[in-house]
């Protein structure tokens, strides 16, 4: 660990960071139980799995960035001697915001990360004096064998950005370990999406947490698909008074993929508003477990919050895990959820059969349709294209 420091130039806080982070590993549960015959997804034990041989995630990762020109853009290494970053940084490592891993391997990850980028965000103003929103593509070539980073995006009061993270890579032995972190000051708003094409096989462990300050937004659109095993954990903290949380999922899982989907909104202030809304259909042998948990702290006041899930089994041997939650500690408050869990009946493709389309098509049609319920909107037509065109390709009724 004193190599992986010295190799970043980061400063010895930093060291200590990492010291605390590994000594809080072995008290990480290497397996996870939601409840009776619910088991989380983490990394295998087997001899074949780098994890297993104590090799504590030593690749690095590869960039590619596709940045507007307003960005500031920082590799781990730069960021950490940044006279304006590096404080940012600091506090937020040693602060409570900072997520904490929830299992043995996403500690590891944590306290030996070997990659990392910071993302800094201040208001632009484009023609007409109206703020104009940054973009942002990453995308990251996941190396074969074990590999972590920490992504830090820092907007500052009344920035605007669009954020979008692809994954490519890796092997059916690579382990992959993301944290990210959003942190909005005043007025501020960030779109996140968060997709991957990872090789079949592969594990990805994912930490995401928003800390929304007051007036500012954040949504997160995330695209799970493939064969591949995936722990996610998406969480907003709602900090200031009028903050806006917003999650999005779609998951497709297929062949032997095993999904392991968390996602929460906490309201700490009040005239906070959420949203968590996912569809998502298993296929194949695979298994879904999803959890959904809207907090509503103690005191806060006019808060309004609310999730709903929607999944729908292709095939016989295909499982869905589906646990929403509230917990509600205050009583000027709205909240409501919604889960449902179903097959394709044949009145959900009556009306496109009617018009001349196949079976097959009609089917296509109506999970269209489906993950259009939750990305709706103009901003999210590059989504449901990618998601309509794997629909399309990928053999769902097996």
């Amino acid at each position: 660990m004193k190599e992986i420091s010295h190799n970043l130039a980061e400063p010895e806080w930093l060291l200590l960071w990492r010291n605390a982070r590994a000594l809080l590993v072995e008290t990480l549960p290497k397996t996870l139980k939601y409840g009776i015959g619910i088991t989380g997804v983490l990394p295998a034990h087997t001899e074949e799995s780098p994890l297993a041989l104590g090799e504590d995630f030593p690749l690095c990762v590869d960039y590619h960035v596709d940045a507007s020109k307003g960005l500031e853009l920082h590799t781990w290494k730069e960021a950490v001697t940044q006279e304006e970053v590096a404080p940012i940084l600091e506090g937020l490592l040693k602060s409570e915001f900072f997520p904490k891993a929830t299992n043995y391997y996403g500690g590891l990850a944590q306290a030996f990360f070997r990659s990392g980028l910071v993302v800094y965000v201040q208001p632009s103003v484009g023609e007409g004096g109206m703020l104009k929103e940054e973009k942002l593509v990453l995308d990251t070539l996941v190396p074969k064998g074990s590999s972590a980073d920490i992504i830090v995006v820092i907007a500052k009061e009344g920035a605007k950005l669009s954020f979008v993270s692809a994954l490519s890579g890796g092997d059916e032995k690579s382990t992959f370990s993301r944290t990210v972190i959003v942190l909005t000051e005043r007025d501020a708003e960030v779109r996140i999406t968060q997709k991957q094409t990872l090789v079949n096989g592969a594990t990805l462990l994912l930490s995401s947490r928003g800390i929304v300050a007051a007036h500012s937004s954040i949504t997160w659109n995330q695209i799970f698909s493939g064969d591949i095993a995936i722990k996610s954990e998406t969480e907003d903290m709602l900090i200031g008074e009028f903050a806006r949380g917003e999650i999005r999922e779609g998951i497709v899982a297929n062949g032997l993929a095993k999904y392991d989907i968390y996602s929460s909104v906490r309201h700490l202030a009040d005239h906070t508003h959420s949203r968590i809304r996912t569809t998502g259909i298993g296929v194949g042998t695979s298994k879904i477990i999803y959890r959904g948990v809207v907090d509503m702290a103690e005191g806060v006041h006019t808060v309004d919050g609310g999730q709903e899930a929607k999944f729908l089994l292709l095939s016989p041997n295909a499982e869905i895990d589906a646990i929403p939650s509230l917990d509600i500690a205050s009583k000027d408050v709205l909240c409501t959820h919604k889960l449902s869990i179903s097959h394709i009946r044949d009145a959900d493709t009556f009306y496109p059969k009617l018009r001349g389309l196949s079976d097959s098509e009609s089917r296509a049609l109506f999970l269209e349709c489906t993950f259009a319920e939750v990305f709706s909107g103009e901003e999210n037509e590059e989504i449901m294209r990618e998601i309509s065109e794997y629909i399309r390709k990928s053999n769902l009724d097996t």
